[in-house]
């Protein structure tokens, strides 16, 4: 299950506390409001690839775009680029079920 926080939760914090600031509105009302309110749930795939697994050892890479350093063979490689990070390239890790 892949579990996001809702931008409307916001929303809703100062609309409950209006006389608060942001920080104290936002966690007085995040303490109180359901998870449905609070996050969005969708079930999904995940692949688990060799790498995923535990013991797994591999090289090291360092993102062209962002810098960030990149383990277990999840860098992308296109014939024209150095490696860049899955996220740098737009790609997703799951995929949603129905």
């Amino acid at each position: 299950m892949r579990i996001a926080a809702k931008e409307s939760s916001k929303q809703a914090a100062r609309e409950m506390f209006p006389e608060l600031g942001k920080d104290a509105g936002q966690q007085k009302a995040y303490a109180q409001l359901s998870d449905e309110i609070l996050f969005d749930k969708q079930w999904v795939k995940v692949e688990v690839l060799p790498e995923d697994l535990p013991g797994f050892k591999g090289p090291r890479v360092v993102c062209a775009q962002c810098g960030e350093g990149i383990n277990f063979k999840r860098e992308v490689v296109m014939d024209w680029a150095a490696p860049s990070a899955r996220a740098c390239c737009g790609e997703k890790y799951y995929e949603t079920l129905s």
